[in-house]
């Protein structure tokens, strides 16, 4: 948007815009232009084509992901003789990546955290309850949410990335007094306060280097994107510079003239501003321009102590060996297949159409359209030498239902099966046949699930230092007396006890210096008997802080075995027990057969009739029951006869 709207006002000079009131110093000016090459660097890496794209662009790529994913139907063709043909488009691409997806986010993948004391030894107190504290920030920003998007997420674009920080936002409201007048009052905006974590189109996020994989490792990243003028008035309010940031207005500078223009942009519709935020970790700098005016310190440094970027990112596949910084999406490993699929399934609904209504040709001088193909009508035709004959297609298809099932077939070995979608299977499978296939399930689940696995893992990582960053720090309540005394907070952690009942943790931070540890553990004790449920813990926020936070994932996304497996495992077994004559009939009968069937699982014994030792042997009434006859053909490999004959 800045660079057209520059290159706009270098070939409209004549008509020069209105100069802004910014006037920024020339170590702002400067700043700025360090950025804007940044940012045009960032431009060209976007914009290039690439050969793991398939020669295709960033924006390219994505829009083909989006477009598979959301079962997109292009648009007719025009031609008014096409209008009859169909235009569909099978979800077969979208109904894979949901399944994986429901299978991936089954169970929600919480970082498993170690601590270390300045002695290098682990302190599993501190190590509990920092992962208290990492469920307790999950649960007020809506973590679970945050997964399942993510996973959904990876599976259709290049890339998932997410933008996770802790802010205060506060907000002016107005309360009513009782004589009905009100009060301006300044509240913190609980909503878009504390831990806040967001997805971020991959298309917004700027990089340096395509070929660095790893987020960190980046020179620097700029996030760019439109937002609301209300929403740029509530977060930069307290900025200096923000009095010059109008809704629709950029502000440009224009080197020949050594000074900013304003300049109207239309994407900004006059209401939207354009934010821009810039880190770089060779320089130490994190800094907030919005429609061209920079509203930080030129030299403010990055707000997280850690120094590292707000930014955790995964994807589905690697394209290659871990150097490319995208990823390859499932919606475009499918969209060959997917593209296949569509163009058979629109041709065998085509070719349908045309048997069940061929199209017909008239020979003779008698006028005939198609509303006489009426039921029970009759038409009657002048010229003796009329004829009407079908035109009917000469394909074949079966052969086009065959290829059909042959390309879903290949879709399976990209995602996974139908069964695991929960949708029916053609025709029987054998036991054999569905543990292949959850087996290809697990194969592309575990390598899905590890490559989710390194997300949270880095996800982790940052939420344990914005933890240890805004957490631990008290605020200063007491300033009377000598010294000042800070007050820090307290957090309410349900948990489960060793007993498997719910009880609630409470976590305190104190500061205070403890003489006797021993007579503080029976302090503890007895707040604790007279909270019921309620386990106590103190820390030290100071000690708490300076230990080391590491953090494990391990993913475990194999699907359960599925009841379509177990009941095919079940009838084999019964089909091949039923004739042997050491096998207890009545048990298998029981749990083979019927345990196979949900309607009968609960009391199978009400479809059972007992038997006489006789009947089991396989005499009843003083006649000789035979025994399953194509099983001992199968066993022996003689004919009926010599079956019979063997059997008696």
């Amino acid at each position: 948007m800045i660079l057209d709207l520059e290159v706009k006002f270098q070939e409209d000079s004549e008509n020069k815009p209105l100069e802004s009131e910014y006037n920024p110093t020339d170590e702002e000016k400067e700043v700025l232009e360090k950025i804007l090459f940044d940012f045009n660097t960032g431009k060209e890496i976007m914009d290039q084509s690439y050969r793991e794209f398939n020669n295709r662009t960033l924006s390219q790529y994505l829009n083909d992901s989006q477009r598979a994913f959301n079962s997109f139907v292009p648009d007719p063709s025009g031609n008014p003789d096409d209008d009859w043909k169909a235009n569909t488009v099978r979800p077969v691409t979208r109904n894979r990546i949901i399944s994986i997806a429901a299978h991936v986010t089954s169970s929600i993948l919480a970082p498993s955290i170690f601590a270390q004391n300045d002695n290098d030894e682990e302190d599993k107190a501190a190590a509990q309850v920092m992962a208290d504290l990492v469920n307790w920030a999950g649960e007020r920003s809506d973590y679970s949410k945050t997964f399942v998007y993510s996973v959904i997420a990876a599976c259709v674009n290049p890339a998932v990335i997410i933008h996770s920080e802790y802010r205060n936002v506060y907000k002016t409201i107005k309360e009513i007094n009782a004589d009905g007048t009100w009060t301006s009052k300044e509240v913190l905006d609980e909503d878009n306060s504390g831990f806040q974590d967001q997805l971020v189109p991959v298309d917004e996020i700027y990089i340096g280097d395509i070929y660095e994989n790893n987020i960190q490792k980046q020179p620097f990243l700029l996030w760019r994107r439109v937002i609301d003028y209300t929403t740029a008035q509530a977060k930069y309010k307290d900025k200096e510079n923000f009095k010059y940031v109008n809704p629709g207005i950029q502000n440009l500078f224009v080197r020949e003239y050594d000074a900013f223009y304003q300049q109207y942009d239309e994407e900004l519709q006059g209401r939207l501003v354009e934010e821009l935020i810039y880190w770089n970790k060779s320089t130490d700098s994190e800094l907030h321009i919005v429609n061209g005016v920079l509203l930080d310190d030129p030299n403010q440094p990055m707000m997280r102590k850690d120094k590292k970027y707000p930014f955790t990112k995964g994807g589905y596949e690697l394209i290659d060996e871990g150097r490319f910084f995208y990823y390859k999406s499932l919606a475009d490993k499918m969209k060959d297949d997917q593209r296949v699929i569509d163009t058979l399934y629109n041709m065998i609904i085509d070719g349908t159409y045309l048997q069940l209504m061929p199209p017909v040709v008239v020979f003779g001088s008698d006028d005939y359209d198609s509303s006489i193909i009426e039921p029970g009508s009759v038409t009657t035709f002048s010229d003796p030498n009329t004829k009407i004959n079908p035109v009917g297609p000469t394909g074949n298809l079966g052969a086009g239902f065959n290829t059909l099932d042959r390309v879903e077939a290949s879709l399976s070995e990209s995602s996974n099966d139908t069964l695991q979608s929960g949708q029916a299977a053609k025709g029987e499978q054998t036991a054999y046949e569905i543990s292949r296939l959850e087996q290809n399930a697990r194969t592309v689940l575990g390598l899905f699930g590890r490559m989710v696995g390194f997300m949270v893992k880095d996800f982790g990582d940052l939420r344990i230092n914005d933890i240890v960053q805004h957490l631990t720090v008290g605020d200063v309540s007491e300033i009377t007396g000598p010294t000042a005394r800070l007050k820090f907070r307290k957090f309410l952690v349900e948990n489960d006890s060793p007993t498997g009942e719910k009880i609630t943790k409470r976590i305190e931070l104190n500061n205070d210096q403890v003489a006797d540890p021993m007579e503080e553990s029976f302090k503890l004790l007895e707040s604790e008997s007279n909270l019921e449920r309620t386990s106590l813990v103190r820390v030290n926020p100071e000690i708490f802080s300076r230990l080391k936070f590491m953090v494990k994932v391990s993913p475990d996304f194999k699907p359960e075995e599925s009841s379509t497996l177990k009941k095919a495992l079940n009838l084999e077994a019964y089909d091949r027990a039923i004739a042997n004559p050491h096998a207890n009939q009545k048990e298998i009968f029981r749990d083979f057969l019927l345990g196979s069937y949900e309607i009968s699982k609960e009391n199978p014994d009400k479809y059972i009739q007992d038997s006489s030792p006789a009947d089991q042997a396989g005499l009843g009434g003083g006649q000789t029951k035979q025994p399953n006859q194509q099983l001992i053909r199968n066993i022996t490999g003689q004919g009926v006869g010599a079956s019979s004959k063997l059997a008696q």
